[in-house]
């Protein structure tokens, strides 16, 4: 549009200079020019924050979203995606939800406003030119896109699902090179990706045909749509051509201009085709992320009638995701009230495994009986209220030293968290803090020693006096006068559960009150 309205003005300019076109005004059909111009950059400033905004807000609501179904999710099936790979699957849907509004609805309206402008200033030119327009606006608003639909949109869904198993293949092939190269089958796996390559290539050329079709009768219409102008506006006389009296010049070739700013507005719509099918396909995938029913919660959850015997037989964890979790060693064991046990064996041996079971963490296989009677339900709330667990990782949220221990007990006093700090040798470091337990701890503990972070997440567990505690590796990373004292505080104090079950590879007081299984 813009390129022959340039076009017209420097004719228009050269004529008017030569003085052959001093009865022609070609100011008018300038001025819409550059008045379309206008709304043509307005409309792209308009559509910039929209899309920003559109944007935002799905962020927001996705952000919100992610944390409800991982939240929702039974916590034995979390393992088997991680929030790396479901934010980043969310983020690629998003970028095809996006498509929607931006590449279908917005050119969509602006065709429809546009077309409805034509039809106004056809319509004050020559009535006869109404039909033609109307005509042209039902081709350009819903024949063509329906045909393109019929015609492309299997071919765009194919080229998404494509998308999606091509990029997973591609991402594998990083994490396996080695191992392909290794035993040989680099070559193998090397045709599969160019076969899938070819594929790609194949629909891209498909769609490329079907949108390029598509602009063709796209522009054809805007021809025929001019050339009617011309037919309706033109007559033959004697004299030769001549446009009709009831028309004027300059606002026909207004509306020629018009048509010709029209047809470029009507461009983008040939691609909607493209921009539906992928914004649907994402759609589907994030759909298919479906929020289960809001589990109940630990406050909630009713309580078991106290036990005074827990007997694990042929008990294992495993994880969905690992082959070689099936075979790891069984346990089998009975701990009375009181009573402790620890884990010991080489590393790999399935000790972290099969306490994340215990704990409700992974599924496991084997029978796990309260007082002789079968439960199942390692993941429930009613069983996961009664114990506490310390896992291999010290996670140190961005909070305060305070909300980082009350997450054990949020009803925890000033005086019972210096309590258990000095348990754990922290009580003098806590106080010599710039604001005491008010103190901002930087992300994953970043900012303090390994054996902070340790001794801070064991006290978060021993806050939650819970009657099962369940310590994977406890002393990793402590001095012996600490691991003493917390043996002291499990063995003796106020922080003794009634089952302790632990994985340690030091040697310490706990073990000569705990019965020792090897794996």
């Amino acid at each position: 549009m813009l390129g022959i309205s340039g076009w017209f003005l420097s004719a228009a300019g050269l004529a008017s200079a030569m003085g052959t076109a001093l009865v022609f005004n070609f100011f008018t059909p300038g001025a819409l020019v550059r008045l379309m111009a206008i709304l043509r950059t307005a409309g792209r400033y308009g559509e910039q924050v929209f899309s920003h905004d559109h944007l935002l807000g799905l962020l927001r609501s996705l952000r919100l979203w992610v944390w409800d179904q991982r939240i929702n999710t039974p916590q034995a099936k979390v393992n088997k995606q991680t929030k790396g790979d479901l934010l980043q699957r969310l983020v690629g849907d998003l970028d095809q939800i996006i498509k929607w509004p931006l590449a279908v609805i917005m050119p969509w309206v602006y065709g429809l406003v546009a077309c409805l402008g034509l039809f106004a200033l056809g319509a004050f030119v020559s009535p006869t030119l109404m039909l033609p327009i109307t005509l042209y606006s039902v081709v350009q608003l819903w024949m063509i896109p329906w045909l393109a639909n019929r015609a492309a949109l299997l071919s765009v869904y194919r080229m998404q699902a494509l998308s999606v198993h091509r990029r997973s293949r591609f991402m594998s092939v990083f994490s396996a090179l080695i191992t392909l190269t290794i035993r040989g089958h680099w070559q193998h796996y090397s045709e599969r990706l160019d076969n899938l390559d070819e594929r790609q290539r194949k629909l891209q050329a498909c769609l490329q045909r079907s949108t390029s079709k598509t602009k063709l009768i796209s522009q054809l219409m805007s021809f025929l749509l001019i050339g009617s102008f011309f037919i309706l506006c033109l007559e033959i006389t004697d004299q030769g051509i001549s446009i009709q009296a009831e028309v004027e010049a300059t606002w026909l070739v207004a509306l020629v201009l018009a048509a010709l700013g029209v047809n470029e507005l009507m461009q983008p719509i040939s691609n909607a085709v493209l921009a539906q099918g992928q914004s649907k396909v994402g759609l589907k995938r994030l759909n298919q992320l479906a929020i289960s029913a809001p589990l109940e919660r630990e406050d909630d959850a009713p309580r078991l009638a106290p036990f005074q015997n827990i007997t694990l037989r042929g008990f294992t964890g495993r994880y969905e995701t690992s082959p070689t979790s099936a075979h790891l060693p069984k346990v089998n064991i009975s701990i009375s009230c009181g009573g402790a046990m620890r884990l010991v064996g080489a590393s790999g041996s399935g000790k972290s495994t099969c306490l994340a079971a215990l704990a409700g963490d992974i599924n496991y296989d084997g029978e796990v009986l309260l007082d002789d009677q079968r439960f199942i339900q390692l993941d429930s709330p009613s069983w996961r209220s009664q114990l506490a667990f310390l896992s291999q990782q010290s996670v140190i949220f961005q909070q305060s030293l305070r909300a980082n221990l009350c997450l054990g007990n949020a009803a925890a006093s000033d005086t019972e968290l210096y309590k258990v700090l000095h348990t754990l040798g922290l009580k003098e470091w806590a106080e010599a803090l710039p604001n005491g337990l008010d103190t901002l701890l930087g992300a994953q503990g970043r900012d303090i020693s390994g054996g902070q972070a340790r001794r801070i997440c064991l006290a978060r567990v021993l806050l939650r006096s819970s009657p099962v505690l369940i310590l994977d590796e406890p002393f990793d990373g402590l001095d012996s006068s600490s691991i003493e004292r917390i043996c002291g505080a499990l063995l003796e104090g106020p922080y003794k559960p009634d089952f302790l079950i632990y994985a340690s590879h030091v040697d310490t007081a706990l073990d000569r009150c705990s019965h020792t299984v090897m794996l």
